[in-house]
């Protein structure tokens, strides 16, 4: 346990560290820096920011062991903030960007042609995003991977074993009984866990980059908060504790060790933040209506996951009385966040 609050502290240090370092415009390390270098370490930044609630909801989850209402109400309270987080920074500022073309008072051709490629990268790549995260999953899950949590785990026996009720005593003995037969499945759940932090990753980078883009665009050379995405930040990091809390308390169950359970978290940690450097570095450097294929990617892959496991799982645990009003609590927390912007 010493080991894991210590690789904790360390990843929670290089966060606070990164973010005061950088957070100073008038810092010497800026004067000699190009301007895209140091907005690539911004984009680092923003994404270990926003994941660092992983191992913290892993070891509150380990710490604490919250009963199932509990972990439903959270659950269904970071399904809600993600929802904010994809809707308000994801989807309506690509829509109206759609709309302003689509209306220009120009009303010439170009503008209606690019607002309907647009239109079509974007739900051409939410489907796409849909299929190939739940392609993905079923392939890992049948490895395996269910066990990461018990939304997963959930679809597991409805589709091998419809015949069994799921309930609580059911998913417990399917998950230590998945444990043993899979070896505990360390690295397909890990392989789980990564698409589902993977689309976020790139959402962080082009979200933070959208932002970033219209600052300059302006002519402003910007601080550091003045271009963070606050409600996708709020969103990711609201739904990233219930996840990683809920989720650990599942690989616990199927034999997992503790030690073994935060190294997954933190290794997310670097990798999603590495994938909003690629997010933000891929984003400038392709053509706009590739971007927002992309975007729609990632947004339709999140989607999936929230409708494929995150709600499954707070009914299962909490019933649909408390879900709903958690859910609306969760989005309406992430949405105040632009007050910030």
């Amino acid at each position: 346990m010493k080991k894991v609050l210590l690789s904790s502290s360390l990843v929670l240090a290089f966060v606070i560290g990164g973010w005061l370092f950088w957070h100073n415009d008038a810092g010497a390390g800026e004067t000699v820096m190009h301007p895209s270098t140091k907005y690539a370490i911004w984009a680092f930044v923003i994404g270990a920011l926003v994941t660092i609630s992983l191992p913290i909801g892993a070891l509150t989850g380990l710490a604490l062991k919250p009963g199932p209402k509990m972990t439903a109400i959270m659950t269904a309270f970071g399904a809600g903030a993600l929802l904010a987080a994809l809707s308000v920074e994801l989807i309506a500022p690509t829509v109206e960007e759609i709309i302003g073309h689509a209306n220009s008072p120009s009303n010439m051709a170009h503008d209606r042609s690019h607002a309907i490629a647009t239109m079509s990268a974007l739900l051409i790549g939410c489907i796409a995003g849909g299929f190939l995260f739940y392609t993905l999953d079923e392939l890992i899950n049948s490895q395996g991977g269910f066990l990461r949590k018990v939304g997963s785990t959930l679809g597991h026996i409805a589709k091998k074993h419809p015949e069994k009720s799921l309930d609580s005593k059911t998913v417990s003995e399917h998950q230590h009984e998945g444990g043993q037969e899979h070896g505990g499945a360390p690295m397909a759940i890990w392989l789980g866990l990564l698409i589902d932090g993977i689309p976020e990753s790139f959402v962080i980078g082009a979200g933070f980059l959208a932002i970033l883009s219209g600052r300059l665009a302006a002519g402003v050379d910007p601080s550091f908060t003045e271009v963070l995405p606050y409600t996708l930040i709020a969103g990711l990091f609201l739904s990233n504790f219930p996840e990683a809390l809920s989720a650990s308390l599942g690989m616990k169950k199927s034999g997992m060790s503790t030690n073994k359970i935060m190294m997954m978290w933190m290794s997310l940690v670097v990798i999603i933040a590495v994938g909003s450097l690629a997010g933000y570095y891929i984003g400038s450097s392709i053509p706009h209506v590739y971007e927002i294929g992309i975007e729609g990617l990632a947004a339709g892959a999140m989607l999936t996951m929230i409708a494929q496991t995150m709600i499954p799982e707070a009914v299962h645990l909490g019933g649909v009385s408390v879900v709903g009003l958690s859910t609306l609590i969760g989005y309406l927390s992430a949405v105040a966040f632009k007050l910030f912007e």
